[in-house]
């Protein structure tokens, strides 16, 4: 009926029906513009009752420093923390935006062409929050063969106050030229820690040739403690400074190495105190190899070593553990090893073996070059489970108290329950038996006589952080475990 009603009241002509019409739609323009105002209204009036709200909760009554600070811990936890806190509020917002730390932690993975503009506005975004002054650290991945220049030209400038750098490239024949494009002349003044990785691929340009004379940072990096070259990245030669404490060289694919080259590098650390080697070969062992010298090294304590499979073996190991000083070393990693010749080791605490087939003739003078060891990681060791449980005088590793397991084979179940008894009896005792998880299935027939006569735990499937002691958020992928 109101419709009806309301049709009557109109205008019978198109004049004054057009007249009316437009009269209604400047009236609905109006309402919708005061409509939006309303919202406009609420809106902010919402905004200052939530910044009430929030001034009046007992978070916001703590001073900016200790805010700033808890958001610092927080990140620990969850690496992108800072993006959550800075979408919280307005306060949230300006103080993780003015906490140069927050953003002085930047990682980029780099997987596909499309992910280029974004990541790139990212690390820019980072290295502009983060500076001018403050220290940062950068990890970037780049994962397939993408051109990640812009990434290192942002690095390259802002290189003087870069402390710990780390570059990941895979699948790229050009990465190494890039690199020294963009690396070779800069100095970095604060660079702390330096990890780079270059994936071999066939149609690359590659400098294979290890040595100490620098290819990249020729201006220097004189706060260089810890380097670690994996891949084909050994051939790019950051500078080996006196400084550095932690050195980790991969020389799978390099060329060249001779005795001599490999002493220099060495030499060129006399503040060296962790040292890794994984693959390296020399080329053409030196044939006064015997009559050369032990290298200086006071401060070497720790050494993880993995062979590479080669026609002599015994020359090329020789040859590379012949320079170093043994008798100092208090922790050692031994992988892929089948003969320890006559070196002694009197002062390792520590000691791991991986994949290491020693045979029969070899236990003996195992069991004579380790007389320190007080805590042994066993990797499928049948023969080393029974030379420690043999009784009579001396006992072997007398100091021994824990023993990490990793990959238990079945057959060494009750060999190792056998040794653990002995040593018991011995007046020498296992304390401590750590099992991995694959060692702890298939040792659960013996687990309860076990607990009997030490304390058994649980340990990681993957090995121990190398170096020992270090700092776990700081540890860069090293490759150390891949497979050749």
């Amino acid at each position: 009926m109101e419709t009806s009603s309301s049709l009557h009241n109109l205008p019978d002509s198109l004049h004054a029906l057009d007249s009316h019409l437009d009269s209604l739609r400047d009236r609905q323009t109006l309402l919708l513009h005061q409509l939006e105002q309303v919202n406009a209204d609420i809106s902010v009036a919402e905004t200052k009752r939530a910044r009430i709200n929030n001034d009046n909760m007992l978070i916001s009554k703590l001073p900016p420093e200790l805010l700033s600070h808890i958001f610092l811990s927080c990140q620990k936890e969850f690496h992108a923390f800072q993006i959550i806190a800075s979408q919280v509020c307005s306060r949230w917002r300006e103080l993780a935006y003015g906490t140069p730390l927050l953003w002085a932690d930047i990682r980029i993975p780099l997987e596909h062409s499309s992910h280029i503009s974004s990541r790139q506005h990212k690390l820019e975004t980072y290295l502009s929050r983060s500076g001018p002054s403050c220290l940062f650290a950068a990890r970037i991945h780049i994962r397939s063969n993408l051109d990640f220049s812009p990434f290192l030209s942002l690095i390259a400038s802002h290189i003087s106050r870069c402390s710990h750098l780390s570059i990941s490239v895979l699948k790229h024949p050009k990465a190494c030229l890039l690199l020294r494009e963009y690396l070779e002349s800069l100095q970095a003044s604060q660079l702390n820690f330096l990890a780079l990785h270059v994936d071999w691929a066939d149609s690359g340009p590659y400098d294979r040739i290890m040595s100490n004379v620098p290819l990249i940072l020729k201006g220097g990096a004189p706060s260089l403690t810890s380097l670690q070259l994996t891949g084909i990245a050994s051939g790019l030669r950051p500078p080996i400074s006196s400084g550095i404490t932690t050195l980790h060289l991969d020389g799978v694919y390099m060329l060249d190495l001779t005795v001599f080259d490999y002493r220099n590098i060495l030499a060129a650390t006399p503040s060296l105190v962790n040292l890794s080697l994984r693959g390296l070969k020399i080329d053409q062992p030196a044939a006064g190899m015997k009559e050369l010298q032990t290298l200086e090294l006071p401060q070497l304590r720790s050494l993880r070593f993995r062979a590479k499979d080669t026609d002599h073996p015994f020359t090329y190991n020789n040859s590379l553990l012949t320079a170093l000083p043994l008798n100092q070393l208090e922790n050692l990693v031994l992988c892929d090893m089948d003969k320890l010749w006559l070196f002694d080791f009197p002062n390792v605490r520590d000691l791991s073996l991986y994949e290491c087939n020693f045979g029969i003739s070899d236990i003996g003078q195992l069991m004579l070059a380790f007389p320190s060891v007080a805590s042994l990681t066993l990797e499928s060791a049948s023969l080393l489970y029974m030379a420690l449980s043999i009784e009579g005088k001396p006992v072997w590793w007398p100091n021994l108290r824990a023993l990490r397991v990793r990959d238990l084979a079945i057959n060494d179940v009750p060999i190792l329950l056998r040794m653990v008894q002995r040593r018991t009896q011995m007046d020498h005792p296992v304390e401590v038996v750590g099992f991995d998880i694959t060692s702890r299935r298939r040792a659960s027939s013996i687990l309860g006589t076990l607990e009997v006569w030490t304390k058994i735990y649980r340990i990681g499937d993957y090995p121990e952080p190398w170096p020992p002691g270090v700092n776990v958020d700081v540890i860069e992928d090293d490759r150390f475990w891949e497979i050749y």
